[in-house]
C-alpha cells in the first residue's frame, strides 16, 4: 500500500548473525535490535522474512469486511500512512500513536488503551 521504493523490512541474515555489529543497514540495525530487546527468536523472524512478499492490492483491501482498526505512530517512517489506509478500507478507524516509531508503538499506553476501547465495542 506503500508509494515508498526503499526497503522496509531487515534483511533475514541480519537477523540471523551473531551480532548486531554486523548489520550496516539502518533498517537491518533497527529490526535487529528491537529483536534483541523483546528477546525475540531471530530465526523464526528470518523465517518469516524468507516468506511471501506479496503486497495487497488497493482493490483487496477495499474488500476488506471485518472491523479494523489502524495503528501507526506518528513517527513511524515503515508503516505508512495510516489514514491513506483507512480511506480505502471501508468502516476502519485510525489511531495516532503520538511521538512514537514502528518499534515504539505497540508499547505505548495510547496503542493499549485504543486497542482495548476497539475490542470492547466488538464484545
Amino acid at each position: 500500500m506503500s508509494s515508498q521504493s526503499h526497503r522496509i523490512l531487515p534483511s533475514s541474515p541480519t537477523l540471523r548473525a551473531s551480532a548486531i555489529l554486523r548489520a550496516t543497514d539502518p533498517v537491518d540495525r533497527t529490526f535487529r535490535a528491537f529483536a534483541d530487546q523483546t528477546r525475540s527468536d531471530r530465526r523464526a523472524l528470518a523465517a518469516c522474512l524468507r516468506g511471501t512478499r506479496d503486497l495487497m492490492t488497493r482493490e483487496e483491501a477495499a474488500r476488506i469486511d471485518v472491523p479494523v482498526l489502524i495503528a501507526v505512530g506518528s513517527t513511524d517512517d515503515v508503516a505508512g500512512s495510516a489514514s491513506a489506509l483507512g480511506a480505502i478500507i471501508p468502516g476502519s478507524e485510525v489511531l495516532d500513536i503520538p511521538n512514537r516509531d514502528h518499534m515504539r508503538a505497540v508499547g505505548d499506553k495510547v496503542y493499549k488503551t485504543g486497542v482495548l476501547d476497539f475490542l470492547s465495542r466488538r464484545g
